[in-house]
């Protein structure tokens, strides 16, 4: 028998002296050719000229060939291979079991939950923070420009004047429209005059104030300060050393405080002149008797109520709006999922307020 023949000897293919991305495209498909003849040796000892190819090579080489070997890689290129292929392996993230669903659900909850608090703790620090940087400002007289306060006034009195009063105007003859049919059965139309009296200044004129501002001025406020801060200029206010939330908001919270009663009082004239209108039109009651028995029964502390619960209404909408518009992600998918949560948020804090006012008032 003969003796088996002694393997072929790799073929060992050297390298040029630059190695930049036009050569490698050609050397790679060079060693495609050689490797299916057999094993293939690169030596890389004249290699001086070299970029991210050279190093994208080095690590498909290792990666997908096992019968390419690689010798006489020095110098430049080892550490360069060593900085940018041979990094150490990324620890895998620590992962908590997933459980089963109910554990996933409870989970899922407690998050919510804990987001949810978080997010009325830094409400709570900004309505705070509002608070303290108006009455600073009251006494100091700076660090807010007053024209912005006059633009306010005006977009959101003038602006909401006529929305308001024609909404209000409709609630009045509604109510009053639905109240006469049942008054009508026990004999007492003139008491029309003290439910509409009652029922307009106490609750429907500052709840419906409340929410035609959440929905007009808080969408406005909202949209106007996400915007700046996804254009970064609330950031650029702060570099300049001004408080975004003192120069962006007291002129917004001024505003709202000041031209509320002028709503208000506008508002609860138009919509008792609703219900005159309804008690002459089903009743034929005399406009001069309608007030005369409205102001038998209603006195000056419900429209001061009335007035302080609409003021603290038109907080709640600015404060509110202005908290998910300076706190708002960088896109304008969350420019508008945050417009739409203000006026959720701002009608919800207005509910919630005019329940508490129940209680104590009533």
């Amino acid at each position: 028998m003969s003796e088996p023949q002694a393997a072929a000897a790799p073929e060992r293919l050297l390298l040029p002296r630059r190695l930049r991305a036009p050569e490698v495209v050609s050397l790679v498909g060079d060693i495609r050719r050689r490797v299916e003849a057999g094993p293939l040796v690169l030596d890389f000892q004249d290699v001086e000229e070299f970029d991210s190819s050279t190093l994208a090579l080095l690590s498909y080489l290792r990666g997908c060939h096992a019968n390419v070997s690689q010798v006489n890689i020095g110098g430049a290129l080892a550490r360069a291979e060593e900085s940018f292929v041979k990094r150490p392996p990324a620890e895998p993230l620590e992962t908590r079991p997933s459980g089963g669903r109910p554990v996933r659900f409870f989970r899922s909850v407690a998050d919510r939950f804990i987001f949810r608090a978080r997010s009325l703790g830094r409400f709570l620090a900004m309505l705070g923070d509002e608070v303290y940087h108006v009455g600073v400002y009251l006494k100091e007289r700076k660090g807010v420009y007053p024209g912005e306060t006059w633009n306010q006034m005006f977009f959101m009195g003038y602006r909401s004047f006529p929305i308001v009063c024609l909404l209000i105007f409709l609630v009045g003859v509604t109510i009053s429209i639905t109240s006469a049919e049942q008054l009508r059965l026990f004999g007492a139309d003139i008491y029309l005059a003290d439910l509409v009296g009652i029922a307009m200044l106490r609750e429907l004129v500052p709840l419906m104030t409340g929410v035609i501002l959440a929905g007009k001025v808080g969408a406005a406020v909202t949209a106007e300060l996400a915007s700046m801060t996804v254009l970064e200029e609330v950031d650029a206010l702060r570099t300049m050393g001004v408080v975004p939330e003192k120069f962006l908001m007291v002129p917004r919270l001024l505003a709202i405080t000041l031209v509320v009663p002028l709503l208000v009082a506008m508002a609860d004239v138009v919509g008792i002149f609703g219900g005159i209108v309804v008690a002459r039109v089903t009743f034929g009651t005399l406009p001069s008797a309608f007030i005369s028995e409205m102001v038998s029964v209603v006195d000056w502390t419900d429209f001061g109520w009335g007035l302080v619960k609409t003021v603290v209404f038109g907080w709640a909408v600015v404060v509110g709006s202005g908290f998910k518009g300076l706190t708002v992600g960088r896109s304008a998918e969350e420019v508008g999922r945050a417009t739409t949560e203000s006026v959720v948020l701002s009608i919800t804090l207005i509910i919630v307020i005019d329940c508490i006012f129940a209680f104590v008032l009533y």
